[in-house]
């Protein structure tokens, strides 16, 4: 079974559409929901899953909804927090929400997958097709297990990022948001900025969640943000003192397109 591991960023989406329009050969593309997303990857993924499936592709959505409130806001957090004392000296959480929000529900459903089928768990028996572009082969890894081998499609046909944009262009398809949860600590200034502009329920969300960690782990406070204040007083736009948007010296970095969250 030839599977695509689609966290609906750029690189991931644009496997699979290739796969969608005969491409490149996938049987599946699975998608590892956090419940966390940002609203716009939400929107995207209502767009584009019937474009998918329409042209042939079988999309398939896994994730545990019940655990979603259990694995952010309470003393068995997977986020990679920001702890502090009342110095606010501290570091920072092992990030397992990629192992255990993405990885492993995945693996759960191709173990059922194979099962269902008769398909014995053989060395090799899936190959799992990742979203790495080329200009990011620095992350490319063996699988851990050997009943899958990690594929890298996009890097054998050379293409990096902005190939992938281009691609999609191309094809008259839609670019995908930055896809993060909403709280996510390893999003950069602009994201942060974006998801307070936009306001809603990603924001709220955000803040929340912010709030709910604080005290789960004592004797360390935990925060989303680096600055370890709390969200809704770290993010300061120039619109709160009546300027206009002004975004100059901001990193602009890939936050989690780069990988953080499993492509």
């Amino acid at each position: 079974m030839r599977a695509i591991s689609l966290g609906w960023g750029v690189q991931s989406f644009t496997l699979a559409a290739m796969a969608a329009v005969g491409e490149i050969e996938a049987d599946v593309a699975i998608h590892a929901d956090t419940f966390w997303e940002k609203p716009a990857t939400y929107a995207f993924v209502r767009q584009w899953a019937p474009w998918l499936e329409a042209h042939g592709l079988r999309l398939v959505t896994v994730g545990e909804p019940n655990q979603a409130v259990e694995k952010v806001s309470t003393a068995r957090t997977d986020i990679p927090a920001f702890t502090a004392t009342n110095s606010r000296n501290g570091g920072q959480l092992r990030r397992q929400c990629t192992q255990r929000w993405k990885i492993e529900p995945i693996r759960r459903w191709l173990r059922e997958e194979l099962k269902r089928t008769g398909v014995r768990k053989t060395p090799g028996c899936i190959q799992s097709l990742q979203g790495i572009s080329l200009d990011e082969f620095q992350r490319m890894r063996d699988s851990d297990v050997k009943w899958i081998v990690n594929e890298y499609p996009l890097v054998d046909l050379r293409m990096t990022r902005a190939d992938c944009v281009a691609w999609l262009d191309r094809h008259g398809l839609e670019i995908p948001p930055k896809s993060a949860c909403v709280f996510c600590p390893f999003q950069n200034l602009r994201s942060w900025h974006e998801l307070k502009r936009t306001g809603g329920d990603g924001w709220n969300q955000a803040i929340a969640i912010d709030e709910a960690i604080r005290l789960v782990r004592p004797p360390f406070e935990l925060f989303v943000h680096p600055s370890r204040v709390p969200l809704a007083d770290a993010i300061r736009l120039p619109e709160d003192q009546g300027y206009e948007q002004l975004e100059l010296m901001e990193n602009d970095g890939e936050g989690c397109d780069s990988g953080y969250c499993f492509v």
